[in-house]
């Protein structure tokens, strides 16, 4: 069953409960990732947040929804920001969803149906148009870094390599800045911290196999 449609700002989006239905998780786990990455996302252009008298008027022309009953800030998720959420929730289900979603929900296409077809149409220009944006999408999302959680993780890759290839303390914190700096020059960055996203388990074997030498 498709969400309801919300139109905002010419753009249709939707409701944190509404996303969270669709991935098949729930509305805190949709603000946690959105907290946590809060950096990638752009008002205006991943999501909206209602406040004020557009939230109350907003909740007016909804009063059945008990998921808008005690929200204070409402966030809606636009294409570009429901995509930043399947990224960071890491789910193979979520990733799925929404490709649904493009196909069913922010794409859809409202054309009145013929005598012959029963069905909606769909023209080359538009079919070229979602698949460009895609691509677009596809392409941001390439040069998102690392979140807190694979931030960590890169962490602890490099005290276990560094560990194993030296016992002293003096040893290894020559090891911690040699191995760091490795890092950096290899990925091109400023910090590990600014690692690509879909570089990651190319640095986690790159740590794991690193054998000491100063860059």
């Amino acid at each position: 069953m498709l969400p309801e449609i919300i139109v905002h700002d010419s753009l249709r989006v939707l409701t944190s409960a509404q996303l969270a239905e669709s991935f098949k998780t729930d509305s805190k786990t949709i603000n946690r990732n959105f907290q946590r990455n809060q950096n990638q996302f752009e008002l205006g252009v991943h999501y909206f947040a209602l406040t004020g008298e557009d939230l109350k008027t907003f909740k007016g022309e909804r009063q059945n929804d008990v998921t808008l009953k005690y929200v204070s800030v409402l966030y809606l998720w636009t294409e570009k920001g429901a995509f930043l959420h399947a990224q960071f929730s890491k789910s193979k289900q979520a990733k799925e969803a929404y490709r649904a979603l493009i196909d069913s929900y922010y794409t859809m296409l409202e054309k009145p149906l013929t005598e012959k077809s029963q069905g909606l149409t769909i023209s080359l220009a538009d079919f070229q148009n979602l698949e460009s944006r895609l691509v677009a999408l596809e392409n941001q999302m390439h040069e998102v870094t690392l979140h807190s959680g694979e931030q960590l993780r890169l962490r602890k890759a490099v005290n276990e390599r560094v560990y194993q290839l030296a016992e002293q303390k003096g040893a290894r914190r020559v090891l911690f800045r040699a191995l760091y700096s490795a890092i950096k020059e290899r990925y091109q960055v400023g910090s590990y911290r600014d690692v690509k996203q879909h570089q990651l388990q190319d640095a986690l074997s790159f740590v794991a196999k690193w054998g000491g030498e100063a860059s």
